[in-house]
């Protein structure tokens, strides 16, 4: 639901941004918001999940996602950005405190694959807003698809009551939740695996963001596709990455290392970025399709392996205040990046944009080999 409430926005942004009277184009800026957001709420998850316990933090979270939601489907400017800042306070702090909980009961040898299948929750909420939005804006508006969001998110929170009670035994009232900045990212700096590890995650972070918050105005705009149609192959997109993020959890639990898996990763991500630029209105739908499958196993097939190689590297086994910290840099990657991207879409094109994503991508890839000989180098 968090996820759906995040990729909801951008999939009908061509429809409601010139509603409030602004380019489609300012789409970069909601992104820039809610991830500011997330940014810092992520660095308080170790606070929120030791005092409330992991479950009831993710249903408040998921709570706000659902306000945010209907301020955003007001279409107030105003409200429309403080919407978007408390979904990104829903998301910051969603990662540390589902890690928690799994970390506790996975056996060692099956989490990536078990961090992989709780992972496909993201791209599955990029489904829900590429096939389920378009649609309800045609028949409606797109306040409806908004606000049907809201109502999804609004109706999990009540669910999730009935896990939250029994997760009572885990908070400690004692704790205080407060924001810290420095203690965490010393941890993470204090692996130089996980430092190496950080430098080939924020590629694939902005290149997963580039996929989930252009894509559909890219193919309406440059590729002439309709809305349904450009939804449908996010849609298709964000469910190769759901997929994909559970067979190459099985790969790195069973056949290769993670690492490994996520230098693969990155060399399809590239590649992707490069086909993605290449796209014109003449290639066939079917060969457009086929592209989003590739863009999203490669850009959002990622986190569940590597998430589950943090977790499982975490200095001192704190698991909360690593991913949380993991989280701090991951969000504010996509802060940084969609603006960019915006940017060098205004001033140039898109095909420019995907192209550079396919270059960044080598960073990715020289990082995850660093952090391979580092772990060699462990093991000798």
């Amino acid at each position: 639901m968090i996820s759906w409430a995040v990729f909801a926005p951008p999939v009908l942004a061509k429809q409601a941004l010139p509603d409030m009277g602004l380019d489609p184009a300012w789409i970069g800026m909601l992104p820039v918001i809610l991830f500011t957001a997330a940014t810092f709420s992520s660095m308080m998850s170790a606070g929120l999940v030791s005092r409330f316990n992991p479950m009831r933090a993710s249903q408040v979270m998921v709570l706000l996602c659902a306000i945010g939601s209907g301020l955003i489907a007001t279409g107030n400017l105003w409200l429309v950005g403080v919407g978007s800042a408390l979904i990104g306070i829903g998301l910051g702090p969603a990662t540390p405190a589902s890690s928690h909980i799994l970390s506790r009961v996975t056996p060692r040898h099956l989490q990536p694959l078990v961090f992989s299948i709780k992972q496909t929750g993201v791209p599955f909420g990029g489904v829900l807003a590429g096939f389920v939005g378009p649609p309800l804006t045609l028949i409606w508006n797109w306040q409806i698809a908004i606000l049907v969001v809201a109502a999804a998110c609004l109706a999990i929170a009540i669910i999730t009551e009935i896990w939250s009670r029994n997760y009572a035994r885990f908070s400690d009232p004692s704790i205080k939740v407060r924001l810290e900045l420095i203690a965490p990212l010393r941890l993470l700096l204090r692996s130089p695996v996980i430092r190496w590890m950080l430098g080939g995650c924020v590629p694939l972070v902005i290149a997963q963001y580039a996929l989930t918050t252009f894509i559909v105005l890219y193919l309406q705009e440059d590729i002439g596709l309709s809305v349904i149609t450009a939804g449908a192959v996010l849609a298709v997109a964000q469910a190769s990455g759901g997929t994909g993020r559970i067979i190459f959890g099985a790969i790195a639990s069973r056949w290769a290392s993670p690492l490994f898996t996520l230098l693969m990763l990155a060399v399809l991500a590239s590649a992707a970025a490069f086909l993605t630029a290449s796209l014109t209105a003449s290639w066939p739908l079917a060969l457009i399709y086929g592209v989003g499958v590739l863009f999203g196993a490669g850009a959002a097939g990622w986190n569940g392996v590597y998430l589950a190689e943090a977790a499982r590297r975490a200095p001192g086994g704190e698991v909360s205040r690593t991913t949380g910290a993991i989280g701090f840099v991951i969000f504010a990657a996509v802060v940084i990046g969609p603006a960019v991207f915006g940017a060098i879409v205004a001033t140039v094109s898109y095909e420019i944009a995907y192209a550079g994503i396919g270059i960044l991508m080598l960073v990715s890839v020289c990082s995850f080999l660093r952090a391979m000989k580092l772990i060699r180098a462990e093991s000798a």
